[in-house]
């Protein structure tokens, strides 16, 4: 049996991570037996964070690691792909959609509030909201070094909705990314997209996603495949 460690469940998802999401959803496609442990304190991981898998006696950390595991070991090489388009779309969704997604939680006002009100509950009393401080600063600061936080507001937003025009205009009218059936890129997208899609942020990122029907269709469509959320 496999063991996925990850963030509890957020927003009427099943985890408040896309990663997270991301490894589940192809546990679920693949149909892999496992199990879920909820981790709320990211130093449990081996590398600092979440997710990671305990395959028998095996640890796994990091979601494109775990799949690379998950494929070779149980043969499921059809998950697999091959066009190089892949790793360039997957790194703009995964080092540059994820950082946009992460300013509006916690560095955008609006969005901390939210996340103040839905996070706070997941920790023992009086120690939710100085966690979260914690947590917003240490991002605040990485954002900065990362360099996306030296951008204004609207410039952070305006990179975001490029980002998202360039998924929908290679999406275009098929059902998959790559490939005509499911992919472990598929597994990445559909977690970012239907995290920015649920999380109750009123964002331009959000806003940006919704103008494009066949990207949402392409969520509604995952979501049935998987019965995730």
């Amino acid at each position: 049996m496999i063991t996925l460690h990850q963030y509890p469940p957020a927003f009427g998802l099943s985890s408040l991570s896309p990663f997270c999401i991301k490894v589940e959803v192809f546990l679920k496609m693949a149909r892999l037996p496992y199990q879920v442990k909820q981790e709320r304190n990211p130093a449990r991981g081996p590398k600092g964070k979440m997710p990671f898998i305990v395959d028998e006696n095996e640890t796994v950390a990091d979601s494109s690691f775990i799949l690379e595991h998950l494929m070779q070991k149980y043969g499921l090489e059809h998950f697999a792909v091959s066009d190089p388009a892949a790793l360039a779309f997957q790194t703009l969704i995964e080092e540059g959609l994820y950082f946009i997604l992460l300013y509006s939680r916690w560095v955008d006002e609006d969005g901390y509030k939210v996340v103040q009100d839905s996070f706070v509950p997941l920790f023992p009393p009086l120690l939710g909201k100085p966690f979260l401080a914690h947590i917003r600063k240490n991002l605040t600061r990485q954002a900065r070094a990362q360099g996306l936080g030296r951008h204004t507001k609207t410039q952070v937003y305006e990179l975001g909705q490029k980002q998202i025009d360039a998924l929908a205009q290679f999406l275009g009218e098929r059902r998959f990314f790559f490939e005509e059936r499911f992919t472990s890129f598929d597994a990445s997208a559909f977690a970012f997209l239907l995290t920015i899609l649920n999380q109750p942020i009123a964002s331009p990122l959000q806003q940006r996603v919704l103008q494009h029907k066949n990207l949402c269709d392409y969520v509604i469509r995952l979501e049935e495949l998987c019965s995730l959320s």
